[in-house]
């Protein structure tokens, strides 16, 4: 008999209140604060940051806010990056649920094991779980922001191998579906002085937007080659936000929108803006087939056409 384990906060205290009163009232004023839904469509992911609330807590708000509230979501799928170990490939959680203050956030176990038994890049490593931040930081916002119980899927990557990220996307591609909301947890820039993160932020956003693996790589490798003093990397989890455009790259009616972008340097009193963190909001939505989308004069003109059709018709029946 397996028994069950729930994943404890690892990081409740220090990236966001402990308390679930207090913690409740920061994200709804987060959220309030933050940037409202932008256009309309079905966002099928998100890419969000993952630092302290009070860093990019602002930024992740701009991204939830993209989210309807009445939906519900068979499942949520949260990738993310391992800041802790390396492992070769992903891990998905099997033992029982995410737990935060604000309560118990369902893990499905059972599509976790069939990952794990249908695809060899998957494997039960709950220890990459255990302390690593970037998920559970997204939960809070879940929690308030959908009104109906959650389920996820939490995936910590330990790769960083293109090739790796494309086996996690082909096994995942199945559940790539409406049904199912995907999150990507990652900030941008470590560590450069502020001017440099802007360009390089900048630089890395763009060719995300694109929906192309090959400019993200591309985009990254610039960053490394351009000598910017003291960045660690480009965007810490990018393994994950490549799964998420080998995922997405094949799909024209994907709109992917920048929603706001802030860097440590940005938080007042705290940053440092000799040595900031990036962190940027996207959304990736799915918006109708341009060539049936029907102006408002085309819908006048079929409305014409219906009641004059419907006339004729009823002068036709005898009275």
């Amino acid at each position: 008999m397996q028994f069950k384990t729930d994943r404890k906060p690892a990081v409740a205290g220090s990236f966001y209140p402990a308390d679930a009163a207090e913690l409740k009232r920061m994200v709804l004023r987060l959220l309030a604060e933050a940037k409202p839904l932008k256009k309309s469509g079905v966002v099928r992911a998100l890419l969000v940051p993952h630092a302290g609330y009070v860093f990019s807590g602002g930024v992740a708000a701009s991204a939830y806010n993209q989210l309807d509230p009445d939906k519900t979501y068979k499942r949520i799928f949260i990738l993310a990056s391992s800041h802790r170990v390396s492992f070769g490939k992903a891990s998905v959680y099997t033992g029982g649920d995410y737990l935060t203050p604000l309560g118990k956030v369902t893990v499905d176990t059972a599509m976790a094991k069939t990952l794990i038994s249908s695809s060899g890049v998957f494997r039960d490593y709950p220890e990459a779980h255990l302390n690593e931040h970037s998920i559970e930081v997204q939960l809070p916002f879940l929690q308030i922001k959908i009104k109906s119980p959650l389920v996820i899927v939490p995936i910590i990557l330990g790769t960083q191998s293109p090739e790796v990220c494309q086996e996690i996307a082909e096994a995942l591609a199945p559940y790539f579906t409406c049904e199912n909301l995907f999150i990507v947890s990652t900030d941008f820039s470590h560590y450069p002085a502020y001017a440099d993160a802007l360009k390089a932020d900048q630089l890395t956003a763009d060719a995300f937007c694109r929906n192309s693996t090959s400019a993200l790589l591309d985009a990254i490798s610039k960053n490394e080659e351009a000598g910017i003093r003291d960045l660690s990397t480009s965007m810490c989890a990018w393994p994950s936000a490549l799964t998420l455009l080998y995922l997405t790259r094949q799909n024209q009616s994907l709109r992917f929108d920048p929603l706001e972008y802030k860097n440590s340097g940005d938080i007042k009193p705290y940053g440092d803006p000799q040595s900031v963190v990036g962190y940027y909001a996207i959304s990736i939505t799915e918006t109708p087939d341009p060539q049936f989308i029907l102006t408002e004069s085309d819908q006048k003109e079929l409305l014409r056409i219906a009641r004059n059709t419907l006339t004729a018709w009823v002068r036709k029946i005898p009275t």
